[in-house]
């Protein structure tokens, strides 16, 4: 086990089970800071042991926001809780869930009570052991204090009540992009659809296009970039990356409200989605962005590409006026600091 450990006890522990950085991940980082902001100390906890190479690392160390791995296992877990004793476990994932839910039945007869929140991220049904998590995590969520999901489809498949939460990010200190680039950011898997992006790319062959994550398909599609792709893999930080880029492609096949859509509204960055979770609740076509259907992504791109120059900075003002409204840190945070209780 490794941490990064400071001597106060912790309010909030952010729990989850990681090997790369995704969406939860990008999400449980702007929680910690954005408790953090809030005055609420935070340590993010990994269900697993890969502190040697886990990227995620590195932001929460730029952050100054404690960490420990554990083994991966409950006993570890419980044994870890016993001795610390955190006022609020918030769990992201099945593992994390799951084993919070078992953490508060042996918990039960203790004098301190924990208060137990969850939030569910997958959009998707998984296959195999995936399938049979997803079903144990949905109806064993009565057994958490408060749920939360992360868009109104995941909502409807929680048999407990739960409370959807709008994704976000902390717009203090966002430069406006300057980027032309038009790219994809995620995790290279089906759900995330990277293939389409490939095939817009090769309608497109005059322009540039840059695929940046990595994932289960990425060998797949190496083999089938055009040339006017630039492929550059899993990035431990895109943090001076979003300048270069102009336009977001949001071509999922499933999605609850990705970060990677207000991470790029936030600086401007216009995103063109397919109708995915809930990105009708952030994107309002032709004022700060669009949603369109997989087959009208491709004409969507040449509508941007030919919009004039004011119409362009009147799209990315709004894009950012949106985020920094009804998606930012000051905004979401409060919600989650009531349903903590503290």
């Amino acid at each position: 086990m490794k941490s990064q450990i400071h001597k106060q006890e912790n309010d909030v522990w952010l729990l989850f089970d990681s090997r790369d950085v995704g969406g939860i991940e990008t999400h449980i980082l702007q929680l910690a800071q954005g408790l953090k902001q809030f005055q609420r100390s935070v340590q993010v906890i990994f269900l697993c042991k890969y502190e040697q190479n886990h990227p995620l690392t590195i932001a929460l160390n730029n952050a100054n926001i404690s960490y420990r791995f554990l083994d991966g296992t409950l006993r570890d877990l419980l044994d870890y809780t016993r001795h610390h004793r955190p006022r609020v476990i918030h769990s992201h994932g099945y593992k994390a869930a799951i084993y919070s839910r078992l953490l508060r039945l042996s918990l039960l007869t203790s004098q301190r009570k924990i208060r137990f929140i969850n939030t569910f991220h997958a959009g998707e049904i998984g296959k195999g052991k995936l399938a049979l998590y997803d079903i144990i995590d949905r109806w064993s969520a009565l057994f958490s204090h408060h749920n939360f999901a992360v868009s109104e489809r995941i909502n409807q498949r929680i048999p407990s009540q739960t409370t959807v939460l709008n994704n976000f990010i902390d717009t203090t200190n966002l430069r406006s992009s300057t980027g032309e680039q038009i790219a994809f950011v995620g995790r290279l898997s089906h759900e995330k659809a990277p293939d389409r992006f490939i095939k817009l790319a090769k309608q497109h062959p005059s322009n540039s296009f840059h695929l940046y994550g990595s994932g289960p398909m990425e060998q797949e599609l190496i083999k089938q970039l055009p040339c006017n792709v630039v492929f550059h893999g899993q990035q431990n930080s895109m943090e001076t990356i979003w300048n270069e880029i102009g336009l977001l492609i949001i071509s999922s096949r499933y999605e609850g409200l990705p970060i990677t859509a207000l991470e790029a509204m936030g600086r401007g960055i216009p995103v063109i989605s397919t109708p995915v979770g809930n990105i009708s609740k952030l994107i309002q076509s032709e004022r700060n962005g669009w949603i369109v259907k997989p087959e009208d992504l491709s004409q969507t791109i040449s509508h941007w590409l030919e919009l004039s120059p004011i119409n362009k900075i009147e799209i990315q003002q709004a894009a950012q006026k949106t985020i920094q409204d009804q998606f930012s840190t000051k905004t979401i945070v409060p919600i989650v600091l009531k349903a903590y209780g503290i």
